[in-house]
């Protein structure tokens, strides 16, 4: 469903914003592949700051429980690290990222996700005439369940991530689109609701199908003549088709074929990056000689 992963996150906060004096009390996020939920970190926070009552009231959190928390400083750099450089979401993200960058920058560190999503956005873009886009009537007119408290980080990040796969499969049911990128939700919520679809059919035109094939010639041959064929680190055999450029973003691109005939498309940044697995480097694909 999602050809690269996603990271769903949600902040709740003691304000509005870091510039008045807002400052985060707990997190989630939640790391989208495929069509699920894989990955997830979540944490109270604690700034050493002072829990309005309204707050507590609105979120249940109450200054004993943030008092308790891990502070800011051990908290950060592991949701950063957490993050990498996926793709960024968040329901009204410009209101998140800026908690996250600010909170970044207090301990000088520097946020590396490449792109940022706001589903926000992307629902009112894809699902126009709705008659609420706040998470909690969106979700219910779109039968999404919280399993939580609402107002907390984990049940709005978990929903909020159920929406974006929502969308994800909308788009694909109703639209064809063959694959869906993070990057073409970015693009999405750059677009006016009246522009989108328009744009959806020409992306899943002949014309622009997400993938532009650099030649028509087949994959490179080896030494030996065969096609040449990559080892996954988790074991699986693929056959190189070609190198593309992706049209949401003129990425570089890997196109590869599984055993089982599927297609699929990964960043060539991505399909040749070096990954930690078990305290050791190795490469995503390898190619077999």
């Amino acid at each position: 469903m999602l050809a690269e992963p996603i990271v769903m996150i949600d902040f709740e906060t003691t304000g509005m914003s870091p510039v008045q004096g807002g400052r985060i009390t707990e997190v989630a996020a939640l790391r989208i592949q495929d069509g699920q939920i894989v990955d997830r970190f979540v944490s109270l926070i604690n700034c050493q700051v002072t829990i309005p009552s309204f707050i507590t009231q609105l979120t249940g959190i109450t200054q004993s429980m943030v008092n308790r928390a891990p502070p800011v400083s051990e908290v950060m750099p592991a949701l950063l690290d957490f993050i990498g450089n996926d793709y960024l979401a968040a329901h009204n993200a410009s209101f998140d990222e800026k908690f996250l960058l600010a909170e970044a920058q207090n301990l000088g560190l520097t946020a590396r996700h490449r792109g940022t999503i706001c589903s926000v956005k992307l629902a009112r873009r894809v699902l126009p005439g709705k008659s609420s886009y706040s998470l909690g009537p969106l979700a219910s007119s779109l039968g999404l369940r919280f399993k939580g408290k609402a107002h907390r980080a984990e049940a709005d990040a978990e929903v909020a991530a159920n929406l974006l796969l929502h969308i994800a499969s909308y788009l694909q049911q109703t639209h064809q689109v063959p694959m869906v990128y993070p990057a073409l939700f970015a693009q999405i919520n750059k677009l006016s609701a009246a522009k989108v679809p328009a744009f959806l059919r020409e992306h899943t035109s002949d014309k622009s199908t997400g993938v532009n094939k650099m030649s028509s010639s087949r994959a490179p041959k080896s030494g030996t003549g065969d096609k040449v064929r990559y080892r996954h680190y988790k074991g699986g055999i693929y056959e190189l088709v070609c190198e593309a450029t992706q049209e949401a973003d003129l990425q570089a691109a890997i196109v590869y074929r599984a055993a089982d005939g599927s297609l699929w498309i990964r960043p060539k940044s991505v399909f040749f990056e070096m990954i930690e697995v078990g305290g050791k480097l190795v490469q995503r694909f390898t190619e077999i000689e």
